[in-house]
């Protein structure tokens, strides 16, 4: 990985935010938040790691955006100042929900 993959990384990470923050309607019964992007080095793909709120719709949420990715790409594609732009690919960041499973187990103690 070269040295301007993080910083790739975090304009993909920040676009991706401020569009589902104002950009994209994205129905009511969840909340979706963008915890990661990790860019292939060719620029051709990005695995987008997402949050989605409350856990038990996180599937739900996830087929959303896989159904709306066109979408998501276009408006991407125009705030994006990249040679390609890449093909988002999403998937749900497990990392959250196991940490609540902690604190939650860490509760009953």
């Amino acid at each position: 990985m070269n040295d301007r993959m993080p910083q790739i990384n975090e304009k993909v990470h920040h676009i991706l935010a401020e569009l589902f923050s104002q950009g994209i309607e994205i129905p009511v019964e969840f909340f979706i938040s963008v915890v990661k992007v990790a860019c292939a080095p060719d620029l051709r793909t990005a695995k987008v790691f997402v949050s989605i709120l409350p856990f038990v719709k996180s599937e739900e949420g996830l087929q959303w955006l896989i159904d709306n990715r066109k979408q998501i790409q276009g408006l991407f594609g125009k705030k994006a100042n990249l040679k390609y732009t890449p093909m988002l690919r999403f998937v749900i960041d497990e990392s959250e929900e196991g940490a609540d499973e902690i604190f939650s187990i860490m509760d009953k103690l």
